[in-house]
C-alpha cells in the first residue's frame, strides 16, 4: 500500500443547496441558448424567403433594375474610398459624355463607386418625339427609361433611385477594379430661377453685371440657369443616399460630364471631415466685389448675423477657396455643404448672371463653414488651367514623340486601329504620365503634316469641340466608321498655346469615344 504525503488543504463540503443552485443555473443557460437558436433560425428563414422573393421578382422584371429595399454598405476598404459623382442634365448630349467618361474610368481600372445624378428628365409616356431638339447643343431631352436603357447596355446591372446595392461597389469581387456598376439617381429640374424669388423672378428686369473694366454684361441665361442643377442635385442625392447607406469612410469626388480619366486618381491622407480638397482654379476673389450684403440678406446662414464669407480676404480665397472640379469632399460634410451651396446660387446668380455663378457660390459656401480646401495643382488638364509641365528630359521627349506619333497616324492612316483605338490613356507614351483627369471644355486643334519645327503654315487643321459630336455617336447602328478629328481648311486656334498637348487632347477624346462605342456594342452583341 502506497503512502501519500499529508495535505494541508481543507475539504470542501458540497451541500444540497449548492447542488440545486448549480442545476438551476444550468437550466437557465440551456433555455436561453435554445431561444436564441430559434430566433436566429427564424430570422435566417425570413431573410432567405425575402431574398428568394426578390430574386423571383427580378427574373420577371426588365433589364433595368429598380432596387427598392435599403442596402447597408459597411465595407471600409481604403482602395475603394472614393465615390465619384457626376451631375448632368437629362439629354442625349450629356448622356454620351458621361458614358464615355465611365468607360475611361473602367479602362484604367479606377477603384471607387460611381453615381450619376441626372436632373430634369421628361415624364414617361410623352412619345418618342416629345424631347426632340429641346436639350442643350440641339440635343434631345430624354425620359428616365431612354437614358437608363442606354446606360444598361454599356454597364449591366445599372441601379437607379432608392438605394445603391452591394454589387454597385466597383471592386466588390475584383481587386483590379475593372467592373463598374453605376448608380443613376434622378432628380427634379432645378434650372428655373424664377421660383427662387428676387427682383428678376418675373422676367421684367434683366440681370446684368458690371465687370472690372466698367463694361456692363447682359446675363445670357435669362431665368434658366443650367448649372443650378449641380448643387441641388448633389443635395437631393446625398439626403436620399445616406438614408440607405451606412458607409462613412468615403470622399465624394464631384466632376463634370466632360471629364475623362487619363490616369488613376489617388489623393491619400488629404481629405477628412472638415478638410476638403479641390483643383486649383484661377477664378480668384472676384466674388468679393459682388454686393455680398445683398447676397447674405437673401440667404442668411443665421438670422441677423453677417455671413462669414463677407469677411474673407483675397489671400484667403487664393489659399483655400479658389476651387473647381474635381471637388473632393468627405461624405460627412456633403449634406450640409451642398444645402448651403444651393441656397447661395440664386442670389449670386442675380449679382453675376454668367457661367461661373455656381462656382463663386461654392467658394462662399465653403467660407461660411470654414471648409478650407487643400487646393491641388496638376490634377487635371484641358481648360481653365495651364498645361502640365515637366523638367525631365525623358518626359519631354515622350511628350513630343506621343504627339508626333498620333499626328502622323491621323495624316497617313486616319481610320487605322492605331489611330482610332486604344482608349484615352493610350495616347501617352512612357514615361509620359498624364494627370488623372482631362477636362475638355475648350476647342483643340493641330495641323498636318506635323513637324517639330515652328512656323508650319499648313491649311489642314484637325480639331475637336464637344458640341460638334453627334449625340448618337455611341449607337451601334450609326456611324459605321470610327470617329476622327474634325477637319477644316481654316485656321483653328489651339487651346493654351501648347501644340503637343493640343494633339494629345484631341487624341484622348477621339480614342475615348471610339473605345466607349466599341465596348458598348460588344456588350450589346453579347446580350443579343
Amino acid at each position: 500500500m502506497q503512502n501519500h504525503p499529508p495535505t494541508n488543504k481543507r475539504k470542501v463540503r458540497v451541500g444540497t443547496i449548492h447542488v440545486l443552485a448549480a442545476a438551476f443555473l444550468l437550466i437557465v443557460v440551456f433555455v436561453c441558448s435554445f431561444l436564441r437558436l430559434l430566433t436566429l433560425t427564424s430570422n435566417q428563414n425570413a431573410t432567405s424567403s425575402a431574398a428568394g422573393a426578390k430574386a423571383n421578382a427580378a427574373i420577371g422584371s426588365s433589364r433595368i433594375r429598380q432596387i427598392e429595399s435599403p442596402a447597408i454598405i459597411t465595407n471600409s476598404n481604403r482602395s475603394n474610398s472614393f465615390h465619384f459623382v457626376i451631375s448632368s442634365d437629362c439629354t442625349s448630349y450629356q448622356r454620351w459624355e458621361v458614358l464615355v467618361q465611365l468607360h475611361s474610368a473602367q479602362s484604367i481600372r479606377q477603384c471607387g463607386r460611381y453615381t450619376w445624378i441626372v436632373s430634369g428628365c421628361l415624364q414617361e409616356g410623352g412619345g418618342a418625339e416629345a424631347g426632340k431638339g429641346k436639350g442643350g447643343a440641339h440635343s434631345d431631352r430624354l425620359t428616365p427609361s431612354l437614358l437608363l436603357g442606354e446606360v444598361e447596355r454599356h454597364f449591366p446591372f445599372t441601379l437607379s433611385n432608392h438605394t445603391v446595392a452591394k454589387d454597385a461597389i466597383g471592386a466588390k469581387d475584383d481587386n483590379n477594379c475593372h467592373t463598374i456598376h453605376p448608380h443613376v439617381h434622378f432628380t427634379p429640374d432645378f434650372t428655373d430661377m424664377s421660383v427662387y424669388g428676387g427682383p428678376f423672378a418675373d422676367g421684367t428686369l434683366k440681370r446684368t453685371f458690371r465687370g472690372r473694366n466698367g463694361q456692363i454684361q447682359l446675363g445670357n441665361y435669362g431665368n434658366t440657369y443650367p448649372f443650378n442643377n449641380k448643387p441641388n442635385g448633389l443635395n437631393h442625392w446625398a439626403r436620399h443616399f445616406l438614408r440607405n447607406d451606412h458607409r462613412r469612410d468615403e470622399s465624394v469626388v464631384l466632376i463634370d460630364p466632360d471629364f475623362l480619366f487619363l490616369n488613376k486618381f489617388q489623393l491619400d491622407h488629404i481629405v477628412s471631415p472638415g478638410k476638403p480638397a479641390a483643383a486649383k482654379y484661377g477664378l480668384g476673389g472676384q466674388f468679393l466685389e459682388f454686393n455680398l450684403t445683398r447676397i447674405c440678406d437673401r440667404a442668411p446662414l443665421a438670422v441677423g448675423v453677417p455671413c462669414p464669407f463677407m469677411s474673407v480676404t483675397n489671400k484667403d480665397v487664393n489659399n483655400y477657396y479658389s476651387a473647381g472640379p474635381p471637388y473632393i469632399i468627405h461624405i460627412e460634410d456633403v449634406v450640409k455643404f451642398s444645402k448651403r451651396w444651393s441656397e447661395l446660387v440664386p442670389p449670386t446668380f442675380d449679382e453675376y448672371p454668367l457661367l461661373y455663378a455656381e462656382m463663386f457660390a461654392y467658394s462662399m459656401a465653403a467660407a461660411d463653414f470654414g471648409l478650407k480646401h487643400k487646393l491641388v495643382k496638376n490634377i487635371f488638364a484641358g481648360c481653365m488651367t495651364g498645361w502640365p509641365h515637366s523638367h525631365e528630359k525623358e518626359e519631354l521627349n515622350a511628350l513630343k514623340l506621343s504627339a508626333k506619333t498620333y499626328a502622323d497616324l491621323i495624316e497617313n492612316e486616319p481610320l487605322s486601329l492605331g489611330a482610332t483605338g486604344g482608349g484615352a490613356s493610350s495616347c501617352f507614351l512612357s514615361p509620359l504620365s498624364p494627370p488623372p483627369f482631362l477636362h475638355y471644355c475648350a476647342r483643340y486643334s493641330f495641323v498636318t503634316p506635323f513637324s517639330n519645327s515652328e512656323g508650319n503654315h499648313s491649311n489642314l487643321y484637325h480639331w475637336f469641340a464637344k458640341r460638334h459630336v453627334d449625340h448618337d455617336i455611341l449607337d451601334c447602328g450609326e456611324h459605321p466608321e470610327p470617329l476622327q478629328p474634325f477637319l477644316s481648311n481654316k485656321q483653328e486656334k489651339g487651346e493654351g498655346g501648347d501644340r503637343d498637348w493640343n494633339v494629345l487632347t484631341v487624341c484622348a477624346i477621339v480614342r475615348a469615344i471610339n473605345f466607349a462605342k466599341t465596348m458598348g456594342c460588344e456588350k450589346d452583341a453579347t446580350n443579343h
